[in-house]
């Protein structure tokens, strides 16, 4: 005697359909579908304020990470090895890479702490203040590993370590809140590399962040950087907004 399986019904539209039929139909509304297109991030407009500008910006807090040089990567990943993209990040051709480090401090040490790409000349090592008490260092604030006030400090990777010596030759240091932006929009808001600025931060914890720095480069998207430390304190979190404020020159 022949058994006869009756397939489970659905309705669609008022139509009783069976599962085969059901996925025959999603089959055939997927393939007419239309790719989607990638969000281009848009470019912030200035908008005049008594005597100053002001610009909401995106803001970008900014973990523990590790940047590399091409010769360090290779001591603590293997002869021949190249970072690896994670994930990519806000700016385009930057990215966190599949890649750890353990970094050592005088008392502590942090483990499994991002590598950031591409590599860079030299290699450096970017914490929070919190960070810092946590592996028992003093850390200067600064713009990057070239700083003569960098302190050394030690990286190990599954193949090999190695100890970046502070004083401008790569080390750690905790980094100075900054700004990306391109040139052009530099010019349209009458800044140059360097420069100085205010942020503020509206919300359940409003405040005014000082000193800003300008960083600028061809390409860049603007985008703020904070770390995990300034974030907590003002109440704030990745992808979140500020006010940028530009004084009239």
């Amino acid at each position: 005697m022949e058994t006869v399986i009756n397939q489970p019904t659905m309705k669609l539209n008022g139509a009783s359909l069976t599962v085969e039929r059901i996925s025959q139909e999603v089959l055939r509304r997927l393939a007419t579908m239309q790719p989607l297109e990638t969000a281009v991030p848009q470019e912030p407009t200035a908008v005049a304020v008594n005597d100053h500008l002001e610009l909401e910006v995106p803001i970008g807090i900014s973990v523990r990470h590790v940047h590399l040089c091409p010769e360090h990567v290779e001591i603590l990943f293997g002869k021949g090895h190249d970072l690896t993209v994670y994930n990519e990040l806000y700016q385009k051709g930057y990215y966190a890479a599949r890649e750890q480090v353990m970094v050592v401090g005088r008392k502590r040490a942090i483990e499994k702490v991002r590598v950031l790409g591409p590599t860079r000349p030299y290699s450096q090592v970017e914490l929070s203040q919190t960070d810092a008490l946590i592996i028992g260092m003093k850390l200067p604030v600064a713009t990057d590993g070239a700083d003569p006030a960098c302190q050394p400090i030690t990286l190990v990777g599954p193949e090999g370590a190695v100890t970046l010596p502070g004083g401008g030759g790569g080390g750690a240091f905790i980094a100075r809140r900054h700004i990306h932006i391109s040139d052009k929009t530099a010019v349209s808001l009458g800044v140059a590399h360097g420069d100085l600025l205010d942020l503020r931060i509206d919300g359940p914890r409003p405040t005014t962040l000082h000193g800003i720095l300008v960083r600028v480069k061809a390409g860049w998207l603007t985008e703020v950087h904070l770390d995990t430390d300034e974030g907590n304190a003002v109440g704030i979190r990745n992808g979140q907004t500020g006010t940028l404020i530009i004084q009239k020159r």
